[in-house]
């Protein structure tokens, strides 16, 4: 290894005069750290061709101590680069000149450092490991020990004893007090006085020191008292800062008001108590201080008082501060009733229906026997009647009907034909009723019995019900059916546009007449030959429901002109009503059926005039406590058939037929009028059952024959059952329409 020259001996140099060397030199200043001196120095140089020569420094050997730095001169070689790498290494021993033990430290220059001839480079270096706080543990060092990961404190270096309290990294491993693997579960001490039994939990980084209980201060008991909490230096709970005065709180008193801190204290005024009116107390009260409310003290039981009850005596206090008297006698006033109260602030007694009394017999006001309602009132009927009141008729206005023939009623008139087949017939009282703007009036005729020794017949403009204040057995026809030129009771009455439509004459052809509606809706007519006149629409339908009681419509007239005579429309069926008050048992025919249309008249002169429209059928009211239909029972509102239209020709004419009447026995739609005539156009058929009306034909040409057009047939109109109790409705009898209501046949 090529000889260095140690600049320390300055001196030497001196004498040279540091004459600079032929080839070059290199001086390298290598400073350390004052806290840790290295043992040995080794100074290396290499160029790039692999010369390399180096020398070892000991300690010992170091010229420049007060400055902690060592200076060698590196002479290059003729043969030599003119760059050289320099490495420096630091030992922890020297031996016999040379460095052993440990490599401390090595630093090397980041690029190869020019030495030019007869000039000197310089190169610094500076050896980072120290040890400031003397605990033999390096930082800044290279080697592979692990450094001291703060060189300020020597206690805090690798290996260093590190307890579970500790609340910094001692041992240098990145881990403080409970994060140590060995501290797990170990008791421990978060630096807090208020808490006990502080261990480890967690492992790793997630190691805490937790504490098993805290200390709780006790609170005052008032708010305005200052807050005590634990001081974590001394574990000792001291009070904080009390609420400034005016603060709002709670003394826990009731009876006081608008509580304030007040030097530490919470305060209130004292509630006071108004003076009160009370019939059995102390006009003057005190304030609860468990409830806050204000209490009057009761009078004694000897003092008079007024309980504002009408019916009770004497009245005096009870010495509880109630005032109570001894309660009067009460009697139910309706026979319906009975007492719920015996006393209330409102009347002497209060009273309620009587459940038990529901059905059963009571006198009514009027002085007729009657039967307990649901809402307690005494009713001559045990359920709500349709179209009349009951209770507004007077018992002596309650007469029997008795005939002993076949008999028809006017209800216009109010009279009889024959007179003589009505035994009591001046004794017999009518009522009228009014049954709203824009309907007819009704006339009904109270009776306490019901017997008919042969059919009865209703005529005239407004409807009848029959009040039966008992039981009634219909074992006679009844016929409102306008099955003659006279309309049946109550037809045909403010029909509006449930009318059947009249039919329009052109070009020597009528249109037929519409059927009426009532029910349902009714049918047109039907059209006269070749651009003939217009058919009349069918009347619309007025519904099914009991009130108000209202009859059928008429149908409309066929068009018609000169002595080509328009059929006329049929009759509407008219309006009945029997109400019951005990058991309604129907054996025979009841009958409200719309009568047929006219046929039009054929005449060569004048033409062909159409059918006119078959009526509707009325409406039929039964109700009683017990509605019961025999086999032999018949209901009927059927519609009328429409007429046929006449035909003609020039020098020849015919006649069409009328419709059938609608069937008072039996559910077959009535035929429309049809001849042999095939000219001339077909009435349309009535409603029946469950069969709508038809519409009537158009007119046709044959043999030269120009028809008018057929009427429309009539609808079928209502029939309305309701019993208390159920229906008892034998399989024979026959409704038609359907009846509503809640009756049904079996």
């Amino acid at each position: 290894m090529y000889r260095l020259c140690l600049l320390g001996c300055v001196l030497l140099l001196g004498a040279c005069r540091e004459t600079v060397p032929e080839e070059g030199a290199l001086r390298v200043t290598v400073k350390y750290s004052e806290s840790y001196p290295p043992a040995c120095v080794r100074v290396e140089v290499q160029d790039a061709r692999g010369h390399k020569e180096g020398t070892d420094i000991p300690k010992n050997q170091f010229q420049e101590r007060a400055e902690r730095e060592l200076r060698v001169a590196v002479l290059r070689k003729a043969e030599w680069d003119p760059a050289l790498s320099i490495t420096v290494s630091s030992f922890d021993k020297s031996e016999a000149g040379r460095c052993s033990g440990n490599e401390v430290e090595r630093r090397a220059s980041e690029q190869p450092v020019p030495v030019l001839p007869k000039k000197f480079s310089q190169w610094d270096i500076q050896l980072m490991a120290a040890d400031v706080d003397g605990d033999e543990h390096l930082a800044g060092a290279t080697w592979d020990r692990p450094p001291d990961c703060d060189d300020t404190k020597p206690n805090i270096h690798p290996g260093a004893s590190e307890s579970c309290s500790a609340t910094e990294d001692l041992n240098c491993n990145t881990l403080i007090g409970c994060q140590e693997s060995v501290c797990r579960g170990m008791a421990c001490d978060d630096g807090n006085a208020c808490t006990q039994g502080d261990h480890c939990e967690g492992e790793g980084r997630e190691g805490r020191c937790l504490p098993a209980t805290t200390t709780q201060c006790p609170q005052p008991s008032s708010l305005c008292e200052a807050p005590k909490t634990c001081q974590p230096t001394t574990g000792l709970c001291e009070p904080g800062v009390a609420p400034p005065d005016g603060t709002d709180c709670n003394d826990n008193n009731p009876c006081t008001l608008g509580d304030r801190c007040s030097a530490g204290a919470c305060t209130g005024a004292e509630k006071q108590c108004p003076t009160v009116t009370a019939a059995c107390r102390e006009s003057g009260g005190t304030c609860n201080r468990t409830s806050g409310s204000c209490e009057y003290k009761p009078l004694p039981n000897t003092t008079d008082c007024d309980d504002a009850l009408t019916c009770t005596t004497p009245d005096k206090c009870d010495g509880n501060g109630a005032c109570a008297g001894t309660p009067t006698a009460c009697v139910a006033p309706l026979q319906c009733f009975r007492i719920a109260q015996v006393c209330t602030t409102a009347a002497d007694c209060r009273y309620e229906v009587d459940p038990a009394k529901l059905n059963t017999p009571c006198t009514a006001s009027t002085g007729a026997q009657g039967v307990c309602m649901p809402d307690g009132a005494c009713s001559l009927f045990p359920y709500p009647t349709s179209n009349f009141d009951p209770s507004a008729i007077a018992a002596s206005d309650i007469q029997g009907l008795r005939t002993t023939g076949n008999v028809t009623f006017n209800s216009d008139t109010l009279t009889w034909a024959p007179a003589g087949s009505v035994q009591n017939s001046s004794q017999l009282k009518y009522v009228i009723i009014t049954q709203g703007a824009g309907v007819t009036n009704a006339v009904l005729l109270p009776v306490a019995t019901l017997d008919l020794g042969g059919s009865l017949t209703l005529v005239g403009a407004r409807p009848v019900i029959l009040a039966v204040f008992g039981d009634a057995n219909v074992n006679q026809a009844i016929f409102v059916n306008s099955t003659t030129a006279v309309p049946g009771a109550g037809a045909n009455q403010e029909c509006g546009s449930s009318a059947g439509a009249p039919g329009q004459f052109a070009n020597r052809k009528g249109g037929g007449g519409g059927g009426g509606g009532t029910g349902t809706a009714g049918k047109e007519g039907g059209r006269g030959y070749d651009n003939g006149g217009l058919p009349g629409a069918g009347g619309f339908a007025r519904g099914s429901g009991p009130v108000p009681l209202i009859g059928g419509c008429p149908g409309g007239d066929g068009a018609g002109q000169g002595a080509a005579t328009a059929g006329k429309g049929g009759a509407g069926g008219g309006a009945f009503q029997i109400s019951a008050a005990r058991t309604l048992t129907v054996s025979r025919r009841i009958s409200v059926s719309g009568r047929g249309g006219g046929g039009g008249l054929g005449r060569s002169n004048a033409g062909a005039a159409g059918g006119g429209g078959g009526g509707s059928g009325g409406r039929v009211v039964l109700e009683a406590f017990q509605v019961t239909l025999t086999d032999d029972a018949r209901l009927t509102a059927n519609g009328g058939g429409g007429g046929e239209a006449g035909t003609a020709k020039n020098n020849d004419s015919g006649d069409g037929t009328g419709g059938a009447n609608g069937a008072d026995d039996q559910s077959t739609p009535a035929a429309g009028g049809q001849s042999d005539i095939t000219s001339s156009g077909d009435g349309g058929a009535g409603g029946a059952g469950t069969t709508p009306p038809q519409t009537g034909s158009n007119g046709g040409l044959v043999n030269g024959y120009e028809g008018g057009g057929g009427g429309g047939g009539g609808a079928v109109g209502a029939i309305y059952l309701r019993s208390v109790q159920s229906c008892s409705t034998a399989g024979g009898a026959l409704i038609s329409p359907p009846a509503t209501g809640g009756c049904q046949t079996l």
